[in-house]
C-alpha cells in the first residue's frame, strides 16, 4: 500500500472526502495544478507574444499526441486533439458524407453527449437513427447490429463502457462485424479510456473520441479524436482555421488552401495553453508516476472488490456485470431513489452519482481510492435501507 498511500498526497481532492465520481470528473494532480499555475503567471508577466506562444502550445500539442499514441498504440499523426468526446464525435458526424435516408446505429446506454451530435444528424441532414439493445450479452448484441445492419446504414456508434450501465460492451467484435458489412465504427471511449488496459492496434475501429478529464485526470476542455488512418480521406473539414493549414501561408485569395496533411487539419484554433500543458503533466504523472499497469490493476481490483461486497447486501440488485466491468460499478437500492442516495452520501462527503431515468447509484474507482472509500459506501449502502 506504499505506492497507493504515496499517490494519495498528490490528490487532494481524495483525501479530503471519499471520492467515487471518476466517471464525472477525474481527481487533478497537484503536479498539473502547480504546472497551471506557474504557466498562467508566465503569460501574465511575458505576455502572449505570437511567436514564443505559438511555439510552445505547438511542442506542447505535439507531446500529447505523443503521449496519447503511446498509450493506444497508434501513430500520433492519427490523434486530433478536441475539447471533449462529443467535439470529436461532431467532427466524424459533420465530416462524413451522411445524406438523408442514411442509417445510423446507436445502443440504448449511450450518453446524450454522443446521441445529441446523432440527433441533429437526424434533424439537419435526415438520417435514419437504428437503436439496439446495449445489455446484451456480447454475442447477442454484435448479432443484434449484424440484424439491424441495411443497405443505407453508414455508422454504428457505441460506447466502450457505458456509462448508464457500467457495461463494458465488445467494441473490438463490434467492429468486425461492421466492417464485414461494410460499415463504419465510432467509440464513445469517455468511460474506458485510461480506466482499463486498451490497444487500437490490430482493431478495426474506425473512430474513437475521448476526454482528457475523467480516467486521465485532466483540467476541463479537453479531449481527443483518433481516426483510423484508412479513413481519413472520407472525413471532409467541417471547422477550419490557421492551425489546420499544412503552413501558415498555405492560402491565397482566390479560396485555394492546403490543409495539414495529417488529422490536425480537424485542429481549427489555438486556445488556452495552461489546460494544455495541464493535461500534458497529467498524462506524464500517470505513465511515469503512477505507472498504468499499477492503475489498471488497482481499478479492475477496487471494482471487483465492490462488487463483492454490494453482493452481499439484500437490498440492493447490481446493474454491472462483474465479469463486463471496467472502473464504474451500478447498482440499485430497493426503498430508496438513487438521488436520494447521492444527496445523503454527499452530506457524508461521500461522491458517488445518479443517472438520471434508471434509478441507479454509479461509484466509480479510481487508481487513487482505497479500500476504506469501498468499505465507507457499501456500510451507508448496508444502512440505506432502515432510513428509506
Amino acid at each position: 500500500m506504499a505506492h497507493a498511500d504515496n499517490l494519495r498526497r498528490h490528490f487532494p481532492a481524495v483525501r479530503t472526502g471519499t471520492y467515487l465520481n471518476t466517471g464525472s470528473f477525474g481527481a487533478l494532480p497537484d503536479t498539473t495544478v502547480q504546472l497551471m499555475r506557474d504557466t498562467l503567471q508566465w503569460l501574465l508577466e511575458e505576455g502572449r507574444r505570437a511567436d514564443n506562444y505559438k511555439e510552445v502550445l505547438q511542442t506542447t500539442h505535439q507531446q500529447i499526441r505523443e503521449q496519447l499514441a503511446h498509450l493506444l498504440q497508434v501513430r500520433a499523426a492519427s490523434i486530433v486533439l478536441t475539447d471533449s468526446t462529443t467535439h470529436g464525435l461532431n467532427i466524424v458526424l459533420w465530416g462524413l458524407p451522411l445524406q438523408a435516408g442514411d442509417e445510423v446505429i446507436v445502443t440504448d446506454v449511450e450518453h446524450e453527449g454522443a446521441l445529441l451530435p446523432v440527433y441533429v444528424q437526424q434533424a439537419r441532414r435526415g438520417i435514419v437513427v437504428r437503436v439496439v439493445d446495449g445489455t446484451l450479452p456480447p454475442d447477442e448484441l454484435c448479432a443484434a447490429i449484424d440484424r439491424a445492419v441495411t443497405p443505407r446504414t453508414r455508422l454504428i456508434l457505441c460506447s466502450h463502457v457505458s456509462y448508464a450501465t457500467g457495461h463494458r460492451l465488445p467494441i473490438e467484435q463490434i467492429a468486425k462485424v461492421a466492417h464485414a458489412r461494410h460499415v463504419l465504427v465510432a467509440v464513445d471511449g469517455a468511460q474506458g479510456m485510461g480506466a482499463e488496459p486498451f490497444s487500437l492496434a490490430g482493431t478495426e475501429i474506425d473512430f474513437y473520441a475521448f476526454p482528457g478529464h475523467k480516467w486521465l485526470c485532466g483540467p476541463d476542455g479537453t479531449g481527443a479524436l483518433y481516426i483510423r488512418p484508412d479513413v481519413q480521406s472520407m472525413v471532409q473539414m467541417t471547422y477550419a482555421g490557421s492551425h489546420s493549414l499544412a503552413a501558415a501561408d498555405a492560402y491565397n485569395l482566390s479560396g485555394t488552401f492546403l490543409a495539414s496533411p495529417t488529422v490536425q487539419r480537424y485542429e481549427h484554433t489555438f486556445a488556452d495553453l495552461a489546460k494544455w500543458v495541464g493535461w500534458l503533466e497529467s498524462l506524464q504523472f500517470l505513465r511515469v508516476t503512477v505507472g498504468w499497469d499499477y492503475a489498471y490493476t488497482r481499478v479492475q481490483g477496487l471494482s471487483g472488490q465492490l462488487i463483492d461486497a454490494l453482493l452481499d447486501v439484500d437490498h440492493v440488485r447490481i446493474a454491472t456485470p462483474r465479469d463486463r466491468r471496467a472502473g464504474l460499478i451500478h447498482f440499485q437500492i430497493q426503498g430508496m431513489s438513487a438521488e436520494q442516495f447521492v444527496r445523503e452520501a454527499a452530506e457524508r462527503s461521500l461522491y458517488v452519482k445518479a443517472i438520471p431515468g434508471r434509478q441507479l447509484v454509479r461509484a466509480s474507482t479510481g487508481f487513487y481510492n482505497g479500500d476504506d472509500d469501498v468499505e465507507r459506501l457499501v456500510t451507508l449502502v448496508k444502512s440505506s435501507k432502515a432510513s428509506s
